[in-house]
């Protein structure tokens, strides 16, 4: 049995996608017909990261990057989740704490801890997000997220940021789990009508569920917009990735910019339309 799995990743990390590929052993691979089980698994960890990005961003916006917290916008993460600040140490706590429920339906339980060295403006300055018994949907999510301001450009209110996940984890219910581990550079691009906009690039690593290794590739960037993540479309609306699994290359393309589920899986021997759920 030969199988595949893909990932996206976000903003501020994050994220996979997974497909698989089954076979008999005197099956031509190049006609194996594709099994999507673990690609709803590894959208659902995606979509686990690209929250993660969403929700840090508003936290860090309500700061108004001068040592205050605003409180605004908090609405959207959850309503009534607990933001506390602590400017001494330099330390944010989001504490959800035994379930809190977003507008969109997302259930949210445990902490999360975002300590950060300096402003977030300045290039250098790195903020490390934690989890504390965190979970989403059920799904616990274990590993430390480090994003680096790499450069600024305050003409074009646009900010460059490294971003890493190492020992990455996400449990379901049952036990079973994903690990992954990621570097991607993100552009992030700020606007008052839109909200924001990013442009991802870099590769990453992990091992599905049922314990297959996997790579994977960022070939043309990966574009994730506000206005889509608040609607629920938590993947990207263009770019293409790649990934490698046993030496087959597997390429999944978002589309052309629209805000929908729609991607185009291109695997050896054919092609294959998909609408996530």
């Amino acid at each position: 049995m030969n199988k595949k799995s893909i990932i996206f990743r976000s903003i501020l990390a994050i994220g996979l996608l997974g497909i698989l590929f089954s076979c008999s052993e005197d099956t031509d691979p190049t006609t194996a017909e594709v099994d999507l089980t673990l690609v709803n698994e590894d959208i659902t960890v995606n979509q686990v990261y690209e929250d993660l990005d969403n929700f840090t961003l508003t936290v860090f916006q309500s700061l108004n990057f001068g040592g205050r917290l605003l409180n605004e916008g908090f609405d959207k993460i959850c309503p009534g989740v607990d933001v506390t600040f602590n400017e001494e140490e330099k330390k944010i706590t989001v504490d959800f704490g035994e379930g809190c429920t977003s507008p969109g339906g997302t259930v949210r339980k445990g902490k999360i801890v975002f300590t950060y060295n300096q402003n977030f403006l300045f290039p250098g300055a790195k903020v490390i997000a934690v989890f504390e018994s965190y979970e989403v949907d059920g799904l616990a999510v274990q590993g430390t997220r480090t994003i680096e301001n790499q450069n600024i450009d305050i003409f074009n209110n646009r900010v460059t940021l490294k971003v890493t996940v190492t020992d990455g984890k996400v449990t379901w219910p049952d036990g079973t789990f994903v690990t992954y581990t990621t570097t991607q550079e993100r552009v992030v691009t700020l606007n008052d009508q839109n909200g924001y906009e990013i442009s991802i690039t870099g590769n990453a690593s992990g091992q599905s569920r049922a314990g297959l290794d996997y790579t994977t590739t960022v070939t043309s960037p990966l574009l994730v917009t506000q206005d889509c993540v608040e609607t629920g479309v938590l993947v990207p609306s263009s770019g293409v990735m790649e990934f490698n699994y046993s030496g087959f290359n597997v390429s999944v393309d978002y589309g052309d910019g629209q805000c929908d589920k729609n991607i185009i899986i291109t695997y050896p021997g054919g092609t294959r339309e998909v609408t996530l759920d």
